[in-house]
């Protein structure tokens, strides 16, 4: 599994959105949990501009790069052969490695940067089996993920890791041509999972069991976990924990409320479980957390 362990887990992305001839955007940062299990980890993001004649030639990035191309045309150079890439396709470099790209007469994309410790092996099966230039299936569903995921980042309420880890797993696994849920015919359930994301986010300061989560899907537990599984990407219970730690992060690092009213409003029965917890997963205790300056 890509998440097995996503309490632990981390993993590392950066995205950006190139425009011909336009500057958009500025620096984007967003912190997540320590660790080594999942697939994204936390880095600056950017956008920047891109204009004719644009050559890059980079020894290695630490990472893996997926661009997608919304217009006019992007070349690679993979093994000395040139690749070009036109509106609607999509390439998966390892930037590991010395890489180099490039576009004669401009392009427009929309990329991220991914590294983890599950991120490189989903390389390597993308690659066996459709190679590094991949014409998507469904190219609308391909740039809605890569939007939003950009949308998240640049705007101003704090960025949902859990919610871009999500998004990234599936457009791996849209990469790989599995059939994801939305062609398994679970659609009709991102409604209700919506929902009860929402029910979890206002009812965080609570003992949110799988049972309760499920009644107000009004769904069986079973079933409910599955169908939550098959959207996110994590169990009920995964998925609260990390919300809970998303939640605890942002308020240390935005209000002046004390450790103990945090663990409080994130769901955590006393200040020293939510210590304990906080510093295993993210590394450093909640009051070093809130003097880092970003």
């Amino acid at each position: 599994m890509l998440f097995r362990n996503p309490i632990r887990g981390s993993g590392n992305f950066e995205i950006k959105r190139t425009r011909r001839f336009k500057k958009v955007g500025g620096l984007f940062f967003l912190t997540v949990a320590n660790g080594k299990k999942t697939l994204l980890l936390s880095d600056q993001r950017r956008a920047f501009f891109c204009v004719n004649g644009y050559h890059l030639i980079r020894k290695n990035y630490n990472s893996l790069l997926i661009t997608h191309i919304l217009d006019g045309n992007f070349t690679y150079v993979k093994n000395g052969k040139h690749t070009t890439a036109h509106k609607g396709d999509t390439v998966i470099l390892d930037c590991y490695k010395p890489h180099e790209y490039y576009t004669e007469n401009g392009f427009e994309s929309i990329w991220v940067h991914v590294s983890g410790s599950n991120s490189y092996e989903l390389f390597e099966e993308i690659e066996k089996n459709n190679g590094t230039l991949i014409k998507c299936k469904d190219i609308h569903y391909v740039e809605k993920l890569l939007f939003r995921i950009y949308d998240s980042i640049k705007g101003d309420t704090p960025p949902s890791e859990l919610r871009i880890s999500v998004d990234i797993y599936k457009l791996f696994a849209e990469l790989l041509n599995f059939q994801t849920t939305k062609s398994l015919g679970e659609n009709n359930y991102e409604d209700t999972v919506q929902q009860v994301k929402e029910y979890i986010s206002d009812h965080l300061s609570e003992n949110l069991t799988v049972n309760e989560l499920a009644m107000a899907a009004h769904m069986s537990a079973s079933h409910f976990s599955r169908i939550f599984k098959q959207q996110t990407g994590f169990s009920p219970y995964d998925y609260v924990l990390i919300f809970r730690l998303n939640r605890a992060k942002f308020l240390l690092k935005n209000t002046d409320l004390s450790v103990s009213t945090v663990a409080y409003k994130t769901g955590f029965n006393s200040e020293s479980n939510f210590i304990y917890f906080f510093t295993e997963n993210v590394g450093i205790s909640p009051g070093k957390f809130r003097k880092l300056k970003f």
